[in-house]
């Protein structure tokens, strides 16, 4: 058997060219090597869904700041199937300990839903002015004056010039 002293201590650079060599971390139990955690069919599917959902994200935010027009409807359907399935495989974890990187993750899918539902709202606010646009362009169209409060005050101003 080798003796530990010979592994390059962290500090030590590694020859040029090499990666640096780090021994795998493992737990020692009554000399006994234990190995690290397993994680359970619950937890990778949730890491699945987790990234196919920042991935749905990550294409519909990027469609949406581009002004490009994409299938929103699908892109929508997408993302609820998505939150469902995360939904279920957090239910089948709950028995679980969360560790910290899935906290992180999970806060990083916080940031990236606000960043979406962003450029969502933007995007809702510009349809609600175009709209608003619209709909006053076609009232005006369709209208002769006679009710508007510019006419009116344009017709007693063509009265008096008249009756001067």
């Amino acid at each position: 058997m080798s003796d530990h002293n010979d592994l390059p201590s962290p500090s030590e650079a590694p020859p040029s060219g090499l990666p640096a060599l780090v021994p795998p971390l493992v737990t020692m139990v009554e000399e006994h090597p234990v190995e690290p955690d397993v994680p359970s069919g619950a937890s990778r599917a949730m890491w699945s869904v987790l990234d196919r959902l920042e991935q749905a994200l990550d294409h519909e935010t990027a469609e949406l700041m581009a002004l490009r027009s994409a299938d929103f409807n699908r892109l929508n359907e997408i993302k609820s199937r998505l939150l469902l399935d995360a939904s279920r495989a957090m239910r089948a974890m709950r028995d679980e300990v969360a560790d910290g990187r899935l906290i992180a993750r999970l806060s990083t899918l916080r940031l990236k839903l606000e960043h979406n539902r962003l450029a969502i709202g933007m995007h809702l606010d510009a349809v609600r002015e175009i709209a608003s646009a619209m709909t006053s362009t076609l009232i005006d169209a369709e209208s002769d004056g006679t009710y508007s409060a510019n006419s009116r005050i344009a017709g007693a101003r063509n009265a008096k010039a008249q009756a001067s």
